[in-house]
């Protein structure tokens, strides 16, 4: 009976290790991705604790580089209509550039903010699964519950 016990406590708290690798696995950017999905693959038959996590990480993290290509995007785009008024008027700018320069360059903050957060919501759900408490994203996670069959 001991040994069965322990062999449980071993399987419960690998269970643990994998989700929370599939969601600490964001630092690794795109090959989180992959990381996630090759968890989800591998136990997605042995543990619907680790199915969840790892498809909802996968999910999340395609997700948030999908809107952090986009606002990288929008940012490249804006910085550089910044220098339309040194292209009209290049005499005009000799000395310095245009406050919008400086405000489409200073723009930058904000996809770095977004990829900060991104990641730390991520590590936060990795931090979550390892310690044995369930985590769900907050718009995603009840979306894929909703979609994923239970056992």
């Amino acid at each position: 009976m001991a040994q069965q016990e322990k062999a449980s406590a071993l399987a419960i708290q690998d269970e643990r290790i994998m989700a929370a690798i599939s969601h600490a696995s964001i630092i690794a950017g795109g090959f989180g991705i992959v990381a996630a999905a090759v968890i989800w693959l591998v136990q997605r038959e042995k543990s619907s604790y680790v199915r969840f996590q790892a498809l909802q990480a996968t999910a999340y993290q395609f997700t948030g580089m999908l809107a952090i290509l986009l606002a990288w995007a929008c940012w490249g785009c804006f910085y550089a209509l910044s220098f339309v008024p040194m292209i009209k008027d290049p005499q005009g700018f000799e000395d310095a550039p245009p406050p919008i320069f400086w405000i489409g360059l200073a723009s930058m903050v904000v996809p770095i903010v977004i990829m900060g957060l991104w990641w730390l919501y991520g590590l936060y759900g990795g931090l979550r699964t390892l310690q044995g408490r369930d985590f769900e994203y907050l718009v995603l996670g009840p979306m894929i519950e909703r979609s994923v069959p239970k056992d």
